[in-house]
């Protein structure tokens, strides 16, 4: 991005017109949008990389400070300005500005920028404590202009000051600390400081104080609450000090506010995206897996809970056909269906992603005698709530859902394999149509596990030599005529010895490996028919293979046959390739044995 790049000077100059009235910054306007436009130009740095760089993000917001852009409104305006304005900027020249990224980036700068004014705080208020003891010092020297010069401070600082006794009484409030709680002037005068703080707070509040009137500590610093005088909470971080009179003996305390209101409804704002969904604002995957996690920890090990995966059938027809924002709104009716179906229960519904959903439901203790409760009463439910049509546009739009279901109580149960045998119970259903539903069998998911471990391990096999071709004669059933060799795969492992062809080539569909298995099986009976032509002179019959689904439609396949051909001096009628059925025409209508024979008008398909 060059310095004079429009999408960065049109954020700087934007970023400038938000927070250039916020506060007094003795800069002039071109000088201000040149500073804005050097940290924005760091911004886009920082989420140029592959982590953001939260360092310079933090230096970004302790940098506003430096200038003064310190106003009440300064913090929350360039927050509203760069979450809306620089992911586009950043997405301009290749950076990622996704929400977890800007989440990381404007929490740190946030945190550069809170850090910064804290500092600057404590700096005001040393000098305050030393206004104070300077008065109290020189007072027979120059009385008038130490008292001067600590009502300068005392009354022009942005952070809001209490001056009290011992018996903590409320003797001095500088206009700053009056306005952050709402007060007049002179409310406060007389009130005790317990008075302000939230009644929770209270027995903390007190041990600190005390802590500071017995010399344990000399000052503290904590982030609390304060009641307003209309009743409402003040975030703010205190900072307190005791001052000392002559003898060394506390004779007052000052206690400094810095209001955070503002700072703790962005940091809770920020939390909310963290945790829920932006389109549906239900909670996200993270936020679900944290709550399952408590849930489990809470419970009673006697305790029922049930888990449903939703995967909505079909959706991908209402994006493609009506538009995405079509897709948008039929998610958000889906998220408050979903909630309806369960608002009578102890549940939460969230979002996983794309168009799957999760409920997870607490039932508590089910009675002696008693059966769980029924999961296929509610999933019928979920599916007859959901099948309502949607109307868009006199449209009207409806989706249904496969539902993975695992109920079992509390006891021994681990996030990780609820969510995941609802998981495979989902991949189950997706090959049984749509609308379906099914709860988790352990025989079942033990079964398919150690399947999908074979089909894991293919891979090692491939390379390792563990896979072999096999070679069995095709012959006519009139007079016994040799008309063929078949090639077959063979699995020879180590623990469950040899696995057949039909068991192989099931496993190899299961992942990509079954390209490379098939190309490397039709290379090894390409060489083995050379090898027997070459010995035999050309009486060899052709070698057939009986090709999976995958490789019937990969659109390589003919390329890949001519290349194996070619470099086995084989003719295309030694090979003889089989296809299942519903592999011989592809989507657009078009046979695939067609497509074979127009490249190799002699090969047997």
């Amino acid at each position: 991005m060059t310095e004079h790049d429009p999408q960065l000077v049109s954020l700087a100059q934007e970023w400038a017109s938000a927070i250039g009235t916020t506060a007094y910054v003795p800069m002039s306007s071109a000088e201000t949008r040149r500073y804005l436009h050097d940290l924005t130009e760091r911004l886009v740095g920082a989420l140029s990389g592959p982590a953001v760089d939260t360092r310079a993000a933090s230096d970004v917001g302790a940098r506003l400070v430096v200038r003064d852009f310190t106003g009440p409104n300064s913090l929350s305006r360039t927050v509203e300005v760069l979450a809306r304005a620089l992911p586009a900027t950043a997405g301009s020249v290749g950076a990622d500005p996704s929400v977890d990224r800007m989440t990381d980036l404007l929490s740190a700068l946030i945190a550069g920028y809170t850090g910064a004014l804290r500092n600057r705080i404590l700096d005001q208020q040393d000098e305050v404590k030393r206004a104070l003891l300077q008065a109290r010092q020189d007072v027979q020297r120059d009385l008038q202009a130490s008292e001067a010069r600590f009502r300068e401070v005392f009354d022009s600082s942005a952070v809001g000051i209490a001056i009290s006794g011992i018996d903590q009484r409320i003797t001095q409030t500088n206009p700053s600390l009056e306005e952050i709680l709402g007060y007049r002037t002179g409310e406060l005068l007389g009130r005790e400081l317990s008075e302000l703080f939230a009644p929770d707070d209270l027995p903390t509040v007190q041990e600190l104080y005390q802590r500071l009137l017995t010399g344990r500590e000399s000052r503290f610093r904590v982030r609390f609450r304060l009641r307003r005088k209309d009743g409402e909470t003040a975030w703010v971080y205190l900072a307190v000090s005791v001052l000392l009179d002559a003898e060394q003996r506390p004779q007052h305390l000052a206690t400094m506010v810095e209001d955070l209101t503002d700072i703790q409804l962005l940091e809770d704002r920020l939390n909310h995206q963290a945790l829920h969904d932006v389109q549906t604002g239900l909670p996200n995957r993270e936020f679900f897996v944290s709550r399952l996690e408590t849930a489990l920890g809470r419970l009673e090990r006697a305790a029922w809970i049930t888990l449903l995966h939703l995967d909505l059938d079909g959706f991908s027809v209402i994006n493609d056909g009506l538009g995405l924002d079509v897709g948008d709104r039929v998610l958000d009716t889906v998220a408050r269906r979903l909630e309806a179906v369960v608002a009578d229960q102890h549940a939460m519904v969230a979002r996983l992603g794309g168009d799957e959903f999760a409920v997870l439901i607490q039932h508590g203790l089910v009675e002696h005698g008693e059966s769980a409760p029924d999961v296929g009463r509610l999933a019928e439910a979920i599916n007859t709530e959901l099948a309502e049509p949607i109307y868009f546009d006199e449209v009207g739009v409806a989706v249904t859902a496969n539902i993975g279901v695992v109920q079992r109580q509390a006891a021994g149960a681990q996030p990780t394999e609820l969510l995941r045998a609802a998981d495979i119970i989902l991949r189950q259903l997706r090959n049984r149509g749509k609308r379906q539903w099914a709860s988790y069998d352990a025989d079942i998911d033990a079964a398919e596990r150690a399947e999908l471990r074979l089909a894991a391990a293919m891979p090692g096999a491939l390379e390792n030599g563990d896979l072999q071709v096999d070679y069995q004669p095709v012959v006519a059933l009139e007079g016994g005529r040799l008309v063929g060799v078949e090639a077959v795969l063979r699995w020879q492992h180590p623990q469950l010895d040899a696995l057949s062809h039909e068991r192989c080539a099931q496993l190899a569909e299961q992942t990509g490996v079954v390209h490379a298995v098939g190309l490397w099986w039709l290379r090894t009976a390409a060489e083995a028919a050379r090898s027997w032509r070459q010995g035999t002179g050309d009486a060899v019959p052709p070698v057939a293979l009986d090709l999976t689904s995958s490789q019937a439609q990969d659109p390589d396949l003919v390329a890949k046959v001519r290349t194996v051909l070619a470099q086995t001096d084989l003719r295309p009628a030694d090979l003889e390739l089989r296809m299942p059925l519903p592999a011989m025409r592809t989507v657009t209508g078009a046979s695939v044995g067609k497509v074979g024979a127009d490249a190799e008008d002699n090969l047997g398909v």
